[in-house]
């Protein structure tokens, strides 16, 4: 696997996001290498996401019920993930079981809130 490839989960603060996060790299590097899909989570209130909600016991940082916040999927930049990282910003997690990984892609492409250009990007490449 590689350093951000599909199935990782790290540790991030984003820029314009306050403190850190965990997020799941939902494909392997992409376009020549230089990107990849990640979505943020965050804990589930009346008021995200209910696409898909981990409980504990689906992944090891999740303590508590923890919505995938499908509106944040995007493109992020390997190299300045790997910048983060130097910097102490991003740190590797356990990685997201096989399991985790398909559900979690299938709510991307299901869920009303991921932006279109990337549920079309993902669906090019994960797509049923």
């Amino acid at each position: 696997m590689n350093v951000l490839g599909a199935g990782r989960a790290i540790l991030y603060r984003a820029p314009g996001v306050d403190g850190f996060h965990l997020y799941f790299v939902l494909t392997d590097p992409i376009h020549d290498g230089r990107e990849v899909v990640a979505v943020m989570l965050r804990t589930a209130t009346e008021f995200t996401d209910d696409t898909v909600v981990l409980e504990p016991g689906d992944h090891p940082f999740v303590r508590h019920a923890t919505s995938v916040h499908y509106s944040t999927a995007d493109l992020f930049q390997v190299d300045k993930l790997l910048d983060a990282m130097r910097r102490g910003e991003c740190r590797l997690r356990q990685d997201m079981s096989e399991t985790l990984l398909g559900d979690v892609r299938d709510g991307l492409l299901r869920s009303p809130f991921t932006i279109h250009r990337i549920r079309d990007l993902c669906e090019e490449l994960f797509g049923a």
